[in-house]
């Protein structure tokens, strides 16, 4: 691992609090939420869940699949119709392909960047949960 590279993994683990956090954001959301707000803030989950997929394998956090099956769940937790569902695998996708031609392989930009999708993840989750202050102390 490159110099300035360590802290994606060690501040995040394997990325499952995040995750948690997220999923609890989910649960949360449909009363606290309009739809469009919902939609639009999901469809940037689904893009930071992607580049996530991609900065934490190419710095050697070996999660696997894991941000991958976290959108699927973030997917069926808030029972999308079709047409969405697609539109959030697009944007996953495009994100990961995005970052995979910007980072092609792990540097302290492309630390930084995971990190600050990270941060965007916690004020985006704490926007669409209402600001829920235990939703956040889980990251």
């Amino acid at each position: 691992m490159r110099s300035g590279t360590g802290r994606i993994v060690s501040i995040f683990g394997t990325g499952g609090l995040a995750c948690i956090t997220l999923m609890l954001a989910l649960s949360l959301v449909p009363a606290r939420a309009e739809a469009a707000d919902l939609n639009k803030g999901l469809m940037r989950l689904a893009e930071i869940f992607g580049s996530v997929h991609h900065l934490r394998d190419v710095c050697g956090a070996n999660d696997g699949p894991l941000w991958r099956n976290k959108m699927i769940d973030m997917m069926n937790a808030a029972a999308l119709p079709s047409k969405d569902r697609q539109t959030m695998i697009s944007r996953f996708n495009d994100a990961y392909y995005d970052a995979r031609t910007r980072y092609p392989y792990c540097s302290s930009n492309a630390a930084k960047r995971a990190n600050g999708l990270f941060d965007e993840a916690h004020r985006l989750a704490a926007r669409l949960s209402g600001g829920v202050q235990s939703s956040m102390s889980l990251f």
